[in-house]
């Protein structure tokens, strides 16, 4: 198991991003109580930080906001891959964790998730083999994977069979769409294949798993209609394996919900398929942002589908200096394409400080991040704005996944931005 202590050790490899210099902090324990600040000039620029009252917050009434609508809990780890904020995931009431790969199930089954789910297809024999290894030896910690095909339940059922010892395999079928990622493509398809893991042996089938968040437009409306008739199908497909009586005797779990649409998927879920545990997997909430995800949230409240959505506050701030002003019109910063998200939207400056000006950061606006390169963000400004070299500024993001992974340690920081602790990714 990983431990927090085992977190605390970790010597931090050279070249850490936002480790101070001067040697003081060589492992992820040494931010803690050293009275470190950002605004201080304690952190070398950039850095990515994460206020704690936002994470709070986050956590609490995402939480709520999923036991009122009679649902289950299981983050996708992939947003963070930080054991740290896992942990407190589960311990505010997670029911298990998602992952994406094998690599993080096995990072998540480490630091003791009571369940999980692989939200993708188990192939490989390395893969496998690892599944059957921790089901084996932690048989009351279920893990659920998915399949959409003949070829991969063979192959998990033969590998499986061959160990007396281990439980069977406890599988989801996928549900996909027309030009979509993996699942299969009709519900015909999905009994079928109820079937055959019904007749293998090392296998059992567990439940259904979909995925909403591939549908997305500028048309919202037309967008929730859509999301609807899919988790129709869903419904649809859950209750032509039940009624066959294809599933295991043990849980029936349905699955669906990113971070777009679990609204939809709680009150369509919920509602129709009794005696299932319904799991919701929106991993961005942790943290929320000032882009895409506020946008989603703007949706869930015109939709109201069920109650008010949880009012989430942006968490994540990639701070850094003004390295140069070689025009009137430009300044440039120290952050680039390795520091900060741009899939989505571009970073937005929200907040300044200038050393021996400011006691506190303040809100700014009127500064636009025109382009990013490597290392440098080229920002448009008023030819008369009052920006200087040396000058802090602290920018909001727009799709919170790939920010994380573009840095092995966050920085955990108060309202003022002292710095609380480390946050270590495994990416």
């Amino acid at each position: 198991m990983l431990s927090p202590a085992d977190l605390d050790a970790l010597v931090l490899a050279p070249g850490t991003k936002a480790v101070p210099l001067d040697g003081s902090v060589r492992t992820l324990g040494d931010f803690s109580g050293r009275g470190l600040s950002l605004l201080g000039g304690d952190i070398p620029m950039p850095a990515a930080v994460l206020k704690r009252a936002a994470i709070d917050n986050n956590l609490s009434v995402m939480q709520a906001y999923v036991d009122a609508a009679g649902a289950r809990l299981a983050p996708h780890a992939k947003t963070t891959m930080c054991p740290q904020l896992l942990a407190r995931q589960i311990e505010g009431g997670a029911w298990g964790l998602t992952a994406a790969t094998m690599t993080q199930l096995k990072l998540c089954h480490e630091i003791g998730a009571p369940r999980l789910i692989l939200a993708n297809q188990l192939v490989g024999r390395a893969e496998i083999e690892c599944l059957r290894d921790l089901t084996t030896k932690a048989p009351d910690r279920p893990v659920y994977v998915l399949v959409d095909g003949e070829a991969g339940v063979r192959a998990i059922s033969e590998i499986f069979a061959a160990a007396p010892e281990a439980p069977p395999a406890r599988l989801l079928i996928e549900l996909g769409m027309a030009d979509g990622r993996c699942g299969v493509r009709s519900a015909d398809e999905g009994l079928a294949l109820g079937r055959l893991i019904h007749a293998l042996p090392g296998v059992e089938l567990h439940g259904v798993e979909g995925y909403e968040g591939l549908v997305f437009s500028d048309h919202a409306v037309r967008d929730a209609v859509e999301v609807d008739a899919y988790l129709d199908g869903l419904i649809g497909l859950h209750h032509a394996l039940r009624a066959e009586g294809l599933y295991a005797p043990d849980e029936m779990v349905l699955t669906a919900g990113g971070s777009a649409y679990y609204d939809l998927v709680a009150r369509a879920l919920a509602g129709e398929t009794p005696g299932a545990t319904i799991v919701l997997r929106s991993g961005c909430y942790v943290t929320h942002d000032s882009g895409f995800y506020r946008e989603l949230l703007s949706r869930m409240d015109a939709r109201e589908a069920v109650g008010v959505p949880p009012r989430l506050r942006p968490a994540l701030e990639v701070w850094t200096r003004v390295i140069s002003r070689p025009q009137p019109d430009m300044a440039i910063v120290m952050m680039g394409k390795r520091d900060v998200s741009f899939d989505i939207h571009l970073p937005t400056a929200r907040r300044w400080f200038r050393p021996g000006l400011h006691e506190r950061a303040q809100g700014v606006d009127g500064i636009v991040t025109a382009k990013l390169a490597d290392q440098h963000g080229f920002l448009t400004i008023a030819p008369d704005a009052d920006l200087a070299v040396g000058d802090l500024l602290g920018f909001e993001i727009s799709h919170p996944c790939t920010t994380f992974d573009k840095w092995s340690v966050l920085l955990e920081v108060d309202e003022t931005y002292g710095v609380l602790g480390g946050l270590k990714t495994f990416f």
